[in-house]
């Protein structure tokens, strides 16, 4: 998609990380080797919006951030964390005066993919809202995120956060994701009316939809394909779980798209920036990591771990034991 429309996005991610238990902040932590936050840079860039647009809000987690950031974007600094809506207002010299869009979202979901991110933008232009952001519909009681509230007539009138809901507006499986797209020179100057009078004394972002609804304005939501997009990374078991699943497709295309063989490959990993040559096998109980460039015809494994190293055509790299018998 070649993004006609200058689109500015900012990028929340100066939460605590305390649900990790590690002196690393959450969005610098690596999935298949890469960091949770160039995942979503990747995907932004990729939708079409410039590096030089793209404003990161980090807190006191910056100087760990800036360094783990392989893209030329800007910075900007929310001293206090007291809600999405400060976090937003806190990149206000970067987007006060732009007359453009918008894109508003977090940092610590590596499953927002530039397919949706387009998808967003076209729904929105055409509907010419004020706002509009991607919904997920889980099949199962969803995470403890807002719920998007429609009337009878399907259009959204509120995103309530679950802290605040009511327990039939606790039924709804259709959330929010936190993957928002503004008209800005309408909506920021609208950002000053939110108050923190809810259960946790913060300034949400997802009253703005309130507001807007108040005023007039129309306000949209389009369900993501794959309720998957709303899951952002907060624990351990989390990040555990977002590895086996880009694992798996790295695998998958691997064995597709250039003909390697894996064997077991629920107990094989390899990390994304891996270049594997045709007609290679890879044994089970082997992890390769990022920088390996693997031949063609080559044997690799079984318990073998490879980092940074190049194998050539038709080599073997495998742990061996050898069993002198009687």
């Amino acid at each position: 998609m070649k993004n006609e429309i200058r689109t500015k996005a900012v990028v929340l991610a100066a939460g605590k990380s305390k649900r990790m238990k590690s002196k690393h902040t959450k969005i610098i932590h690596k999935i298949l080797g890469k960091e949770i936050i160039n995942f979503l840079l990747d995907s932004l860039v990729e939708s079409g919006i410039h590096e030089e647009d793209i404003i990161v809000v980090c807190g006191d987690n910056i100087d760990q951030v800036r360094p783990a950031v392989k893209r030329n974007v800007q910075f900007a600094i929310q001293e206090q964390q007291l809600g999405t809506a400060h976090a937003l207002l806190s990149a206000a010299d970067f987007i006060k005066d732009f007359d453009g869009e918008l894109l508003v979202t977090v940092g610590d979901n590596p499953y927002i993919i530039a397919g949706e991110i387009e998808k967003l933008m076209t729904y929105h232009r055409k509907n010419h809202s004020a706002c509009t952001f991607i919904s997920a519909i889980f099949p199962h009681t969803p995470p403890p995120y807002g719920r998007v509230i429609r009337d009878a007539g399907g259009r959204v009138v509120n995103v309530v956060e679950e802290i605040d809901a009511t327990p039939s507006e606790l039924e709804i499986r259709e959330v929010n994701s936190s993957i928002y797209i503004f008209d800005n020179k309408k909506v920021f100057p609208l950002l000053y009316r939110i108050d923190n009078k809810n259960a946790k004394n913060e300034y949400y972002l997802t009253d703005i939809i309130k507001i807007l609804q108040n005023m007039g304005e129309p306000i949209f939501a389009t369900p993501a394909d794959d309720y998957i997009i709303s899951i952002g990374i907060n624990n351990r078991w989390e990040l555990q779980e977002a590895q086996t699943r880009f694992n798996e497709a790295n695998l998958k295309r691997l064995s597709l798209e250039h003909g390697v063989t894996i064997l077991q490959p629920d107990t094989v990993s390899v990390e994304l920036d891996v270049q594997i040559g045709n007609d290679t096998v890879i044994y089970p109980s082997t992890y390769i990591a990022a920088g390996c460039d693997i031949g063609s015809d080559c044997k690799i494994g079984p318990f073998a771990y490879l980092s940074g190293v190049t194998v050539r055509d038709g080599e073997t790299v495998a742990y061996e034991k050898r069993i002198k018998g009687n």
